[in-house]
C-alpha cells in the first residue's frame, strides 16, 4: 500500500490503541499458528478467525489453483452463520470474474460498492454482497491461489484494511505453499516405502577390498554406469573425493560387525551429478567370507524440499518481523500525531472559546491581541505539521518530483537564510554565510534545494541556545558542490547520528518532546538529496554542536540521470 494511504488509514479516528493491539495479536497468533502446524485446513480455519477478529466481513472465500486444470478451486468458505455451500467449486480463471482477473493479473482488488461496478460478473449472487476485498495468493513468484473478503454493507472496506488483508496473504501463502510441500514429502516418503519393499532401491553386495561383487539393476539405471564399468570395481567409484577416506573407515567398522545406518551421503554419478542417499551397511557372511550390504535409498528431492522448507520458514519469520516493525511504526506514529496535532489545536480551541464567551469585551484590548497572537501562532505550528505530513506522503507516493533546471545554489542559500532570518532573530541567533562565489551553475530542482536548506538552518537555529550562531557555507568538492550548515548546539552521540535520517526520529524529543516537529523533516531532505543523487550526512560530537551536509554533483548531465515530472 502507498505510504499515504497508510498514514491515512492509521490517523482515523476509529482506530484506537486497543484496536492495534488486537490486530498484532491477531498476526502474532497467526504466525504462530502457521509455525506449529502445517495442517492445510487448520491454516485456512486460523486465517478466517484471526481475520474476523481485525476486519468486519461477513464472508471469506480461499481458493487454491489448481494448475493441471487451469482453474481455482474454492477450497475453505467462511460465513458467520456457518454456512459453507460452495466449498468444493471450481472457478474459470477468467478476467470476467474479479476472482480469476485477481489471479490472473496478481493485483488486489478493493470495491466498495459491488453494484455499482460493472467489471466483473458475479460468481457468488446469492450472497448479495455489496463491497469486498479480493487479493492474490504468492509464493515464490508462483500463484498459490486468492484470499476474499465480502461484507453486506457498502463502503465496508478501507485501504488500511487491504493492506492487512495482503500483509495476512502473505503470511498465509507462504504457509499454503510449506503445506503442499510437506504433503508432496509426505506422499513421496509413502512411494519411497513401496519401492523398498520391492528391491527397488540401491542394493550392493562389497567385499573386504571394497570391490563391488554385486549389485540390482537399480544401481545401473540410478549411477548411469555399465555393469562392465561396476562389477569388479570399488564401490569409491561412487564416492566423493572429499569422502574417500571416510568410505574407507566405515567399511572397516562394518567388517568388524557394526551396522552402520548414514543420512543424506552425498554420491556421484557418472555425469557428474550429486546425489543424496540414506545408506544402511551391514556385515554379512557368504560361505564363511565377510561382505558388506549396502541399501541405499535416494533422499534427494527429500533434501532439496527440506532446504526448500528451510528458506520458506526463514522468509515466514522475515514477514513477521516486518509486520511487527509495521505496528511499532503505527504506535509510534499515534503517539507524535497526537502532541503535534491534538496540543495546538487545544490552545487554539481554549483561547478562541474565551474570546468567543467575552460577550460584553471585558478583555482588554492588549490582551484579546496577545490571545489573537496565541492563536495565530498555534495555527501556524498546526499547519505546519500538517504539511509535513503531506510533503512526507508525497514523497513515498513518486521519487520522480522533481523539475530540474539550471540554477544557482548560493542564491538557493541566500533565499534560505532570508526565511530563517525572522525565527533567528525572534530566538537571538545570528546566521553567518561563507559562500564560494566561484561555483558554477548546476542542475537542480531550485524549490527542493531551498527546502533541504530551510530545514537543515531551521534545525539549526531550534537547537541552538540563545545569542549562538548559525554558519551556512558553500564550497567547491571533487566534481560536486557542498554546503554546510554548522550550529553550537548539544551536538550528538555518534549512535543518534545513524538514525538522525529515519522518519519520525528526533534525537533530542523522546517522551517529553521539548522541541517542535513530526521528526520528520530530515526524512525528507535525505529523500530530496538522493533524488538529485547526492550524499547527505551529519558530523557531531556530543556538547561540541553539528555539522550537517549535503552534496550536490556538479555534472550538467544530471538532468538525463533523473526521471524530470513535467
Amino acid at each position: 500500500m502507498e505510504r499515504e494511504h497508510f498514514y491515512d488509514a492509521v490517523y482515523s479516528p476509529a482506530r484506537d490503541k486497543d484496536e492495534l493491539i488486537r490486530e498484532l495479536s491477531a498476526v502474532m497468533e497467526m504466525a504462530e499458528a502457521l509455525n506449529s502446524r502445517l495442517d492445510l485446513d487448520h491454516i485456512l480455519s486460523k486465517m478466517s478467525s484471526e481475520l474476523a477478529r481485525i476486519i468486519d466481513y461477513d464472508m471469506g472465500c480461499l481458493a487454491i489453483y489448481e494448475k493441471d486444470d487451469n482453474c481455482l478451486y474454492i477450497r475453505h468458505i467462511y460465513r458467520r452463520n456457518g454456512d459453507t455451500s460452495y466449498e468444493g467449486r471450481f472457478v474459470p480463471l477468467e478476467e470476467s470474474n474479479v476472482v480469476g482477473w485477481v489471479a490472473i493479473h496478481r493485483k488486489p482488488v478493493l470495491r466498495r460498492d459491488i453494484s455499482a461496478d460493472n467489471r466483473f460478473s458475479e460468481i457468488m449472487k446469492e450472497d448479495n454482497l455489496y463491497s469486498d476485498i479480493v487479493v492474490p495468493l504468492i509464493a515464490k513468484d508462483s500463484l498459490i491461489g486468492t484470499l476474499n473478503l465480502g461484507s453486506y454493507k457498502k463502503n465496508r472496506f478501507s485501504d488500511f484494511d487491504l493492506e492487512l488483508v495482503t500483509r495476512f496473504s502473505q503470511l498465509t501463502s507462504i504457509a499454503i505453499e510449506n503445506s503442499q510441500l510437506i504433503e508432496s514429502h509426505r506422499a513421496l516418503g509413502e512411494k519411497y516405502r513401496t519401492l523398498m519393499s520391492h528391491a527397488s532401491d540401491v542394493i550392493a553386495l562389497i567385499n573386504y577390498s571394497g570391490e563391488v561383487v554385486e549389485c540390482n539393476d537399480v544401481v545401473y539405471r540410478y549411477f548411469g554406469y555399465t555393469p562392465e564399468e561396476v562389477l569388479g570395481k570399488s564401490y569409491w567409484l561412487f564416492t566423493t573425493p572429499d569422502r574417500r577416506d571416510f568410505s574407507r573407515t566405515n567399511l572397516a567398522r562394518v567388517l568388524k560387525g557394526e551396522t552402520t545406518t548414514l543420512t543424506e551421503v552425498p554420491y556421484l554419478k557418472k555425469n557428474g551429478e550429486i546425489v543424496y542417499m540414506d545408506v544402511t551397511a551391514t556385515l554379512v557372511k557368504i560361505k564363511g567370507h565377510p561382505y558388506v550390504l549396502g541399501v541405499g535409498h535416494d533422499v534427494t528431492e527429500r533434501k532439496m524440499l527440506e532446504e526448500r522448507i528451510t528458506i520458506q520458514n526463514r522468509e515466514l519469520t522475515e514477514v513477521n518481523r516486518k509486520l511487527m516493525q509495521l505496528d511499532q511504526l503505527k504506535s509510534e506514529f499515534l503517539g507524535r500525531i497526537s502532541h503535534e496535532l491534538r496540543t495546538p489545536l487545544a490552545i487554539i480551541m481554549a483561547y478562541s472559546d474565551t474570546l468567543i464567551e467575552d460577550s460584553g469585551f471585558e478583555i482588554e484590548q492588549c490582551t484579546r491581541r496577545e490571545f489573537l497572537e496565541i492563536i495565530d501562532a498555534q495555527s501556524k505550528k498546526l499547519l505546519a505539521a500538517i504539511n509535513d505530513l503531506l510533503d512526507l506522503s508525497k514523497v513515498e507516493v513518486s521519487d520522480t518530483m522533481l523539475n530540474v533546471t539550471e540554477a544557482s545554489v548560493n542564491e538557493m542559500i541566500r533565499l534560505s537564510v532570508k526565511m530563517a532570518e525572522p525565527s533567528a532573530h525572534k530566538n537571538d541567533i545570528t546566521i553567518v554565510t561563507e559562500l564560494d562565489e566561484s561555483l558554477p551553475i548546476a542542475m537542480f530542482d531550485p524549490q527542493r534545494i531551498r527546502q533541504v536548506c530551510v530545514n537543515l538552518i531551521g534545525n539549526a537555529i531550534k537547537f541552538s541556545a540563545s545569542g549562538g550562531k548559525v554558519t551556512v557555507s558553500s564550497t567547491r568538492g571533487d566534481g560536486e558542490i557542498i554546503v554546510s550548515v554548522r550550529d553550537e548546539g548539544p551536538g550528538m552521540d555518534p549512535g543518534e547520528t545513524r538514525v538522525i535520517f529515519e522518519n519520525f526520529t528526533q534525537v533530542d524529543g523522546g517522551t517529553d518532546r521539548s522541541r517542535n516537529g513530526l521528526g520528520i523533516g530530515l526524512r525528507l531532505v535525505n529523500h530530496y538529496i538522493s533524488l538529485h543523487r547526492g550524499r547527505i550526512w551529519v558530523e557531531s560530537e556530543k556538547g561540541e554542536g553539528s555539522v550537517f551536509r549535503f552534496a550536490l554533483p556538479m555534472s550538467n548531465c544530471l538532468a538525463d540521470k533523473i526521471k524530470i515530472s513535467q
